[in-house]
């Protein structure tokens, strides 16, 4: 377990912004996934965690939104991430899985989104970040950079 959290530390702490995006996607997809599953098999309890977990993870990438990048662009995010996440919310409530499969397919799509982005970014700069939203010392300052 301690070289598991190693590994997840340096992993992070390694990682471009763009790739700390997609981490806390994935991580938001694997716990609704989760849930999903759980609530299928009628356990309530790993329901509520899993999606508590997911809501979690969503609500770190509304926050690591930088609005100063692309203010019409990370606008149209927040909204889709608040949906998702009142999404995560009600299912919880309602015990509802067309709820959660709701979130699934939007942070999916999602995923694919920012996958094509890295991938068109990667071949564009091989830094892989906009030169528009960088600091001083070239790093990048936002998810949307």
């Amino acid at each position: 377990m301690i070289e598991n959290d190693q590994y997840l530390e340096a992993k992070v702490m390694t990682a471009t912004p763009h790739q700390l995006h997609l981490m806390i996607i994935e991580a938001a997809i694997r716990f609704a996934s989760q849930a999903e599953a759980a609530l299928e098999a009628q356990d309530f309890e790993t329901t509520h965690l899993a999606l508590n977990s997911a809501r979690s993870f969503v609500a770190e990438a509304i926050s690591g939104l930088n609005e100063e990048a692309a203010p019409e662009l990370v606008d149209r995010l927040k909204g889709l991430f608040a949906f998702v996440y009142r999404r995560l919310v009600d299912a919880d409530l309602k015990n509802d899985l067309t709820l959660i499969g709701d979130a699934l397919r939007i942070l999916r799509t999602h995923r694919e989104t920012w996958l094509a982005l890295g991938e068109q970014l990667r071949t564009s700069d091989s830094t892989g970040v906009a030169s528009a939203d960088v600091d001083d010392n070239g790093q990048s300052r936002s998810w949307t950079g």
